[in-house]
């Protein structure tokens, strides 16, 4: 019976290069980019910022007393609350489409470590959004102003302060349509309950009146992504809705994370 040895070269060990966190992370590049849904997901959402950004411009402007003017950050940030579907689905596709075609268990198989895989796919994902976020942003901007002419309020640095703000926060909205997704499964599951938990849900517990669940409607994602992409101060901060926003991502992040190491592929 023989044992293989590690190559030396001058006395030393070689070892394999390209593997831990950043060749698992190198993989899920690789992966995102092989398949023609990303860049349907990336031009969709584009599509709709361009799509959609003049017309809720618009709507803003016809709200706004007469003779004031509509700040084009706001008319990006209130846009990307369609478009960010568009990324949700593209985070939830790197866990998803794995599970329905049944290559999850070749990719355990090679990243075996549950904490490695989801930390690899959550980081490309957030940094895909954060950049695609950022484009979001720009395109956003550049069109309210062009479609509200003087109705539009322009300041270069809100401008592109209000574009980085969207790229964050899509950011960590990937990241917890990354995390619900490893917990359900399944697309339908994971883009029904990312749906209800932003957009349904807070808008439920505010019509309900009841002070302690306005205010944990004021708290939930979509909420403190509002306050935080427009700089808002009432009721808190951005500071405190980046921080809000931090803790739904990680929590759901840990759910997911549980979850996972808990069953088979």
């Amino acid at each position: 019976m023989t044992t293989s040895m590690p190559v030396t070269t001058a006395g030393q060990p070689v070892r394999a290069s390209g593997g831990g966190l950043p060749g698992a992370v190198a993989a899920e590049w690789t992966k995102l980019w092989s398949v023609r849904s990303t860049w349907w997901c990336l031009l969709g959402g584009a599509g709709l910022m361009l799509l959609t950004t003049p017309i809720i411009g618009a709507t803003m402007a016809n709200n706004k007393a007469k003779g004031t003017t509509v700040p084009v950050g706001d008319v990006a940030v209130a846009t990307v609350y369609v478009a960010q579907f568009a990324l949700i689905a593209l985070a939830m596709l790197m866990i998803t489409a794995e599970y329905a075609s049944g290559s999850i268990r070749t990719t355990l198989q090679s990243v075996p470590k549950r904490g490695r895989l989801l930390a690899a796919k959550t980081a490309v994902a957030a940094a895909v959004s954060f950049l695609a976020g950022i484009v979001y942003g720009l395109i956003g901007v550049g069109v309210s102003s062009l479609s509200l002419g003087d109705k539009g309020e322009t300041a270069g640095g809100d401008a592109l302060g209000s574009a980085l703000r969207i790229g964050v926060y899509l950011a960590l909205v990937a990241v917890l349509a990354v995390a619900v997704a490893v917990a359900v499964r399944s697309a339908a599951g994971t883009l029904t309950i990312v749906f209800v938990g932003l957009t349904v849900l807070p808008v439920v517990l505010q019509a309900s009146d009841i002070d302690p669940l306005v205010a944990l409607a004021e708290r939930m994602p979509n909420s403190a992504g509002t306050v935080f992409m427009n700089a808002d101060t009432s009721p808190y901060g951005p500071g405190m809705g980046l921080l809000l926003l931090v803790l739904w991502a990680l929590g759901t992040l840990a759910l997911g994370f549980y979850v996972l190491r808990k069953r088979d592929a």
